[in-house]
């Protein structure tokens, strides 16, 4: 049971407010003398291409600032910047994904080594994606206002409620930090909660970078390399339209359409009206800028891209037998406290059924599972996949037991 915090005082109200480089010097220095520091970000996302920055909290254990990068130039932050890259401070941030693409777009960094509060309270048997004042409420019994999340945080100046809540999001997050590391590692989890929060870095570099995203959908539509040359280079010129119009990238043409087109090919502007949901497509130019993107594409190289290999579906009776692996494999993640999803996918079940590992070594040769997992559930999964053992149900709960 965490330890009571019932007679903690939250931060006071008026966290140093940084809006300068000149003040953001001495507050990088403390920063950067500490092992853990925590951060966040506010911003605004809803009507444009790539989100706008309004704020950036930054604490570490004692004391919590708010630094504002409309006021400090991206120069200025670079002390801060260099803290957040360190290799000799951890950072520690809560669902962590959107803060980072808006470190990597606005300064070309993301925040590492990190660890990210809501992976580690799902590995550490707290439930997945639980909300940061849930978080808080639960390890320190410490409540946090939330009423000011969606608000606009480029307006100034900010009220005081809204830097308190800002300040609140920080505050706290050290401590809260410091209870799940000592949780983490004694269930021996601190590098696989570090791997899994690093992840959010690779999103982060990836979001706006036409190549990434062309692959990730033509190999999750296992499409030919010469479509996906196409993809790529309407891609780029989406994300581009998008960028200079500031525009969400949807507003100019969805994912499914810009496949579509990829597939088509069309060569004149003719055969381009036919397509529905590409913006701009009535004007000429715009027209002209589309029809330039699919000739190059038709003219340039996959670099290395091929269409990925689809797995052989399951047949009739491996989809019986995956209705009761996935039920063993619920009943393991319930006894580890840890979400099924990070145990086995549904294309790995498939593997597992067909791999037959008599034993943890074979398992581990197989390579279908990480180590990680198969150090964890092996044992189980192997005398599960070879009728060593069963599921029963005493009370209203699942069990293993010996067959």
């Amino acid at each position: 049971m965490p330890r009571s915090r019932s007679k903690r005082k939250p931060p006071p109200a008026a966290a140093p407010y940084i809006d300068s480089a000149e003040k953001l010097i001495p507050v990088a220095k403390k920063l950067a003398a500490s092992p853990l520091i925590a951060f966040d970000t506010e911003f605004l996302w809803e009507r444009t291409y790539s989100p706008r920055l309004g704020l950036i909290q930054v604490a570490d254990a004692q004391s919590t600032w708010l630094v504002d990068p409309l006021a400090v130039p991206a120069k200025g932050m670079e002390p801060l910047l260099d803290v957040l890259v360190s290799a000799d401070t951890l950072k520690v941030a809560h669902a962590v994904d959107q803060d980072q693409i808006c470190l990597h777009r606005d300064y070309g960094i993301v925040a590492e080594p990190l660890l990210d509060t809501a992976v580690a309270a799902a590995l550490t048997g707290m439930g997945e994606q639980i909300g940061l004042s849930n978080l808080i409420s639960k390890l320190l019994r410490i409540p946090l206002d939330k009423g000011y999340s969606r608000t606009n945080w480029l307006k100034r100046p900010l009220s005081p409620q809204m830097l308190q809540y800002a300040a609140d999001d920080v505050a706290h997050l050290c401590e809260a930090a410091g209870l799940l590391l000592d949780k983490l590692r004694k269930l021996n989890r601190e590098e696989w909660a570090l791997e899994l929060s690093a992840k959010a870095g690779d999103v982060a570099k990836a979001h706006f970078e036409p190549s990434s995203l062309a692959r990730k959908l033509a190999s999750a539509r296992r499409l030919s390399p010469r479509t996906y040359c196409v993809l790529r280079e309407l891609i780029a010129w989406r994300e581009g339209a998008a960028d200079h119009r500031n525009l969400p990238r949807r507003w100019m043409a969805e994912d499914k359409t810009l496949v579509k087109l990829a597939s088509a090919s069309p060569t004149t502007r003719k055969q381009l009206e036919d397509f529905r949901g590409l913006r701009g497509v009535s004007n000429p130019r715009s027209a002209a800028r589309i029809l330039r993107a699919i000739k190059a594409g038709l003219k340039s190289s996959p670099d290395g891209y091929s269409v990925p290999v689809r797995p052989r579906g399951p047949t009739a009776r491996e989809s019986a037998a995956l209705v009761v692996l996935r039920c063993f494999l619920n009943a393991l993640a319930a006894e580890h406290r840890i979400p099924a999803r990070l145990l086995a996918s549904q294309e790995e079940m498939v593997a597992l059924l067909r791999a037959k590992a008599g034993d943890v070594e074979a398992l581990k040769e197989s390579a279908i599972l990480a180590d990680r997992v198969a150090d964890l559930i092996g044992e189980d999964l192997v005398a599960i996949l070879n009728g060593r053992r069963c599921l029963r149900i005493v009370d209203g709960k699942a069990s293993l037991i010996d067959g």
